[in-house]
């Protein structure tokens, strides 16, 4: 009598064990008729968030929509978004004594409001930098840095982390390189190299530039003309006036000459 193998005994027994729910598959499946008038809500439109970075609003149209397709009860609907809250950094450089401010309020979050955020900011002195290694804590919960006399032992990077309340979920990371310089190495004042016409511009008067420097151009290349034609008359003239004077020298030469003859 041949005795059977322990693999086929075990192939016979989950085949045994599957053989129930191949049966039920191979039945055709029926959706019962209530399922069949079911309506669902569903997402039929979004708009894209309204910040690349941080937390922003986005917004969807929902409808109802059954087994015929059609849309019914469609709504809109403003909901949280955020794409990336790593904002990257951004650069200042401030001549040493200026008060300034370093601020997280983005429209964003005054939007939203200041209230249900949390605040933390951390610095890393001398360097600009995005290692968090490097970063040691500074300032909490406030959204803003105010330095009211910038000094070069300020210079650094400052980060600061936005936080939301109600689960303590970062929604924002800014970084600020700061570089604060001795005003009497550089003028900053950018304000004094501007012409009168972009001071102009710069105070909201609406003034055609493109205009003003074509006819300041056109005025220097007048007055350059004028230069050249002075200098152009007056070489003719000291010209005429030496020709003169050895034309008189070589007559006068001359005479002498014969004379002694």
């Amino acid at each position: 009598m041949k005795i059977l193998g322990p693999g086929f005994i075990l192939g016979t027994l989950v085949f045994a064990a599957c053989l129930p729910i191949i049966v039920t598959f191979s039945q055709s499946f029926t959706i019962p008729e209530k399922l069949k008038l079911a309506q669902g809500r569903v997402i039929i439109n979004t708009t894209a968030c309204t910040v690349t970075c941080g937390l922003g609003y986005k917004e969807e149209i929902t409808c109802e929509v059954g087994p015929d397709g059609v849309r019914r009860k469609c709504e809109t609907h403003h909901t949280e978004c955020l794409t990336n809250w790593i904002c990257g950094m951004v650069h200042f450089t401030v001549p040493t004594g200026k008060k300034f401010e370093l601020t997280c309020l983005t429209p964003d979050i005054v939007l939203y409001g200041r209230e249900a955020f949390r605040f933390t900011w951390t610095f890393v002195r001398g360097i600009i930098s995005i290692n968090d290694d490097l970063f040691k804590p500074f300032r909490r919960h406030v959204h803003s840095v105010t330095l009211n006399s910038a000094q070069e032992t300020d210079s650094g990077t400052y980060r600061c982390d936005v936080q939301l309340l109600k689960n303590l979920r970062f929604v924002k990371r800014i970084y600020f390189g700061l570089r604060v310089i001795p005003a009497y190495l550089v003028n900053l004042n950018f304000d004094q190299s501007l012409t009168e016409v972009q001071k102009l511009i710069d105070k909201g008067m609406d003034l055609d530039l493109d205009k003003h420097v074509h006819s300041q151009h056109s005025s220097w290349n007048k007055k350059v003309l004028l230069a050249l034609g002075i200098g152009m008359t007056g070489g003719v003239i000291v010209s005429v006036l030496v020709s003169i004077t050895v034309h008189y020298l070589l007559k006068t030469s001359k005479r002498e000459v014969n004379s002694k003859i």
